[in-house]
């Protein structure tokens, strides 16, 4: 019995490792490729094409895809700022449903649903800008999932560390530099990737609210897809993947920079 179960793991892992793996090849595969034809398995003809385009030829498409992970960044960490002080106005408030419920809400609705209200929205709103609405648009849309995070890291005893902290004369940015953040680091790195990978991926929202003015990696890359250009969509998802793996990988570091700091102190 516990061989079937050894084997039954060892199965769904491989297939999960396939299944991330796989799709990943694909896009390396069709970055690379110039002619993919039915029925061939692989594509016809290679080249570089696809690649010297985007990173040499076409420099406004290469700056537009740096804009657009900077504002996904600056949207993650604004988001982060909201969603801790909701996660720290629940813990505080324990009847917050309806609080609860709005927060939520987004996760209930379908994006384009969602985009609809929020155009209409910022129409009534005195300020007509479109990097502006496409911002907090971006802001409210990740705010669910960046909250759920929190609110979980918020239930584990912060709320007692923090008035034992005050207790010992720790108050303000002290406290909260020295005694909640670096308990909420766990919750913290994955609420922000979250909100990063939202923000990116976020297409309708984009268009209805930027009016194409707001160029994200988002709105470069479907034109693509649906020109049937696949090799420069492909390029362009590398980018993405490459962004995220290259974001996460700076906020692994900088975890393990703090554990040695704190051993060390």
């Amino acid at each position: 019995m516990l061989v079937k179960k050894n084997l039954a793991y060892q199965l769904i892992r491989i297939l999960f490792l396939f299944s991330i793996v796989f799709p990943f090849l694909v896009l390396i595969l069709l970055s690379f490729s110039e002619r993919y034809t039915w029925p061939g398995i692989l594509p016809g003809n290679y080249s570089l094409r696809a690649i010297r385009s985007i990173l040499f030829q076409r420099k406004a498409l290469f700056l537009n895809c740096l804009f657009s992970i900077f504002f996904s960044v600056m949207v993650s960490l604004c988001t982060i700022m909201a969603a801790y002080c909701t996660a720290k106005w629940q813990s505080e408030h324990k009847e917050s449903s309806l609080l609860s419920f709005c927060i939520f809400l987004p996760f209930m609705i379908p994006s384009s649903v969602f985009a609809m209200g929020a155009q209409i929205l910022f129409l009534r709103l005195p300020f007509k800008n479109a990097y502006l609405s496409v911002f907090l648009s971006h802001v409210l849309y990740s705010l669910p999932y960046a909250t759920s995070y929190l609110t979980e890291g918020m239930r584990n005893n912060i709320k007692r560390l923090e008035e034992q902290g005050r207790v010992f004369g720790a108050s303000g940015f002290y406290l909260l530099f020295k005694v909640t953040i670096p308990l909420l680091f766990p919750y913290l790195i994955p609420a922000f990737m979250m909100s990063f990978i939202l923000s990116m991926s976020q297409y309708i929202l984009t268009v209805l609210l930027g009016g194409g003015k707001l160029k994200t990696l988002s709105l470069i890359m479907v034109p693509f897809i649906q020109s049937g250009e696949r090799n420069l969509a492909s390029v362009y998802g590398l980018l993405f993947l490459l962004s995220s793996f290259l974001l996460f990988l700076l906020m692994e570091m900088l975890i393990r920079g703090l554990k040695r700091r704190e051993k060390v102190c």
